[in-house]
Order: C-alpha cells, then structure tokens, then sequence
C-alpha cells in the first residue's frame, strides 16, 4: 500500500517499565546462577539477564496528532536506553520534518556515529522511536503496518515459542504439550557448551512431545572453539535441529564463516546486529543461512534493510524476538507478515502479555500462529494512564 510517509514528532514520552509477574527464566536456572539485586548470570553462559522483566518503552506524538508507541530490546539497564531518547534525541527531533522513518533512522545515526556510537544503547533508543513513528504512521493511514511494509503480508504468522523455562525435564515436557495442544508446532530451546546433554535434553523432548516437529538449538555464544563448533552442527543436525542459532562468539565472523562450509544444522542469528553496516560482511562471503533481525534494535527501518540485503545475497529472514515485551512483540510479528512462509517467528509466550491491562492487543495466538489484527498500526492500544503504573523509576 501507498500511504505519505512523511513526519514530524511533536512529542515524546519515555517509559522505563517493570512488568508484573515473574522472572524472565522462571525455574530455568535455578541452582546453577549468579544473582545480583537485578541480574543474574548462568553457569556455561556468557550473557548477562535480568531478574525482573523491565523494558524501555517509548511514546510519540506526530504534529498532526496521530500516537505511536515503540519498545527498544533493552532488559539490561533499560533506564539509560529511556535517558538518551528523552535527553539525546527527543532535542534533537524537535522541530523537525523527516520524508519517512528511514530518514530519522539516518539522521539519529549520525549524530555519534563519528564517536564510535554504532552500537548498543543509542541505537536500543532509536529502534523504539523508530518502531513507534512507524506505528503513527500506520495509525494516520489507518491500516496495519505491515500493509506498509510490504505489498502481500501473510495473514497467518506461524510462530516457535522461545524457551523451555522450567526447572525440571519433566515440567518442560508438560509446559510443551500445553502449547502443542494449542497447535504450536515449534519450540527453540536454551543450551550451552555441554553438547551431550544439550543433544540428551533434545532427545528426549522430541521423544516426549511428537506434536512438536521443530526444534531449534540457541547456545547462546557458549562455544569456545571452531572444533566444538563443528561438533554441534553435526550432532544436532542427526537431532533433527532445524538450526543452530549463536553458536561461537558474536564477533567470530570468520569462525562463523568455516563453520557455515561444514556440513550440519543451519546457522542462524543476527540478535546482535543493531545496523545493515554489521550484517553486510557476513553475507559475502556467507556466515549464515538464516538472518534474525531484532526489532527492538534496528526499528522497523533498519529491518527492512537489513531484510532486502539478506534476500539479494539469497539468505532466508525471521525476526529474532528477544526479551520483550507486549510492544516488541507486535512489532516483531508486524514485520514477520511480510517474511516468507517456511520459517516459524520467534514468540515470548512468557512474556508479550505482561503489561497486563496497560495493553489491549489484537494479537491472537490460535493454531500455532497469530492471524494479522484488522487494526491500524502494531495491532494494540496502549492505555498511559496505566502503563504509567508500570513506570520502576
């Protein structure tokens, strides 16, 4: 669809939210984690998570009235992702007319871009702005934003869900074939190092829950070697893993680049791209075999950008959904309706309806997916009042 993309922000809103319920990894990690007042870190890991599930959300409002809302991917110190939108860019937007979102996402780069700024915190704040502008817009043409993302969104999304959080195999098996009674056909699960457990715990899950027939593999950066790499593509490839996602080090594009010529599961990832600048040396020559753009750190813009790269260059696209919230998670399915069928969209279940009442979404899951919200914009309304509630600082 063809609609003015054309702006200007009259104002923004930060919101640094603490959302109700648990923690992120429930019983996951229990016994065998590090925890500090707000963080933990597990054993075999390298990541840093938070505890409690905050998230950094973002409102605006157009000159010509129109409200958009936009979440940044940012569960580590979410309140410095809120400072720089309101005290960084918000100046720098005022009073300014922009001919589309992409050019906002450009000029908000190039602010520090020449200090070494082309990555983390700066960029999480432009990828909310980015996704709530977009939001706005799709509001003012009164369509879905897919519509204008592409010519034919799916209407149907087809979605894995992220994790397996329980403490025990046994709880993970129940909490499974809770979900495949409701049609989920897809299932990524957290491992790490230890390749003989990580292929017994696969096993057995496919042994146990036959409805689910896809099972994807996140090691989470634990490999320490191109060796044990290798190893890992193979093994879980004989495991039936549809992928291997973030196997050696995030910053390891030429061991990522060997592993992809060996044989084995598909590599997959792209969490830690926040630009089209990161992902363009490791299609050529091929690092990958399937690209997750985050929405909550490229925006809608750099997505569709880092999407048309990967698609020249013949590489397959899915959305990565970190941990997010109701927001994140509309605006990654958003941007999944335009991605090809085949591969599954990445789903928080534990998380993308923990803003509770501050959230009235159109968003559906049944049969194993979300079928697209006739609604305008991300496909949900966000009350301010009670969102404000939510507000941790």
């Amino acid at each position: 669809m063809t609609a003015p993309l054309d702006f200007r922000i009259r104002q923004l809103d930060v919101f640094h939210v603490r959302a109700t319920g648990g923690g992120y990894w429930e019983g996951y990690v229990d016994g065998r984690s590090r925890a500090a007042d707000r963080y933990l870190l597990a054993d075999g890991w390298r990541t840093v998570y938070a505890r409690h599930v905050e998230g950094a959300v973002v409102r605006i409002e157009l000159a010509d009235g129109h409200v958009g809302w936009g979440e940044a991917n940012a569960p580590i110190l979410p309140e410095v992702v809120c400072q720089i939108a309101r005290d960084l860019l918000a100046p720098m937007l005022q009073g300014r007319d922009f001919d589309d979102p992409s050019a906002m996402w450009r000029f908000l780069y190039d602010l520090q871009r020449g200090r070494g700024h082309q990555s983390g915190y700066q960029l999480d704040a432009i990828a909310a702005i980015d996704i709530a502008v977009w939001d706005a817009i799709a509001r003012r043409a009164d369509v879905p934003l897919a519509a204008l993302l592409g010519e034919h969104p799916r209407p149907m999304i087809p979605v894995y869900l992220s994790g397996l959080r329980q403490a025990t195999l046994p709880e993970r098996v129940a909490h499974a074939r809770q979900w495949a009674d409701r049609g989920l056909s897809g299932v990524k699960l957290f491992l790490d190092a230890d390749l003989e457990a990580g292929c017994a715990e696969l096993a057995a899950l496919r042994e146990a829950v036959p409805a689910i027939d896809r099972w994807m593999v996140d090691l989470l950066w634990s490999l320490e070697t191109l060796e044990d790499a290798v190893a890992a593509k193979a093994a879980y490839d004989e495991q039936g893993a549809g992928w291997l996602e973030c196997p050696l080090l995030p910053e390891d594009i030429d061991g990522h680049r060997q592993l992809h010529a060996e044989p084995g599961a598909p590599i997959a990832l792209g969490e830690h791209f926040h630009t089209s600048f990161e992902v363009a040396s490791w299609l050529e020559p091929r690092a990958l075999d399937v690209l997750q753009p985050d929405i909550g750190r490229t925006g809608i813009s750099n997505a569709l950008q880092q999407r048309q790269m990967a698609l020249a260059a013949g590489v397959d696209v899915t959305p990565h959904m970190g941990s997010g919230l109701d927001i994140f998670q509309a605006a990654t399915l958003q941007f999944a309706a335009i991605c090809a069928d085949g591969l599954l969209t990445e789903l928080q279940g534990g998380l993308s309806s923990r803003l509770g009442d501050a959230v009235d979404s159109g968003w559906r899951f049944a049969d194993g997916g979300f079928r697209l919200p006739d609604r305008p914009g991300l496909g949900i309304e966000v009350d301010a009042e009670r969102l404000g509630a939510l507000r941790a600082s």
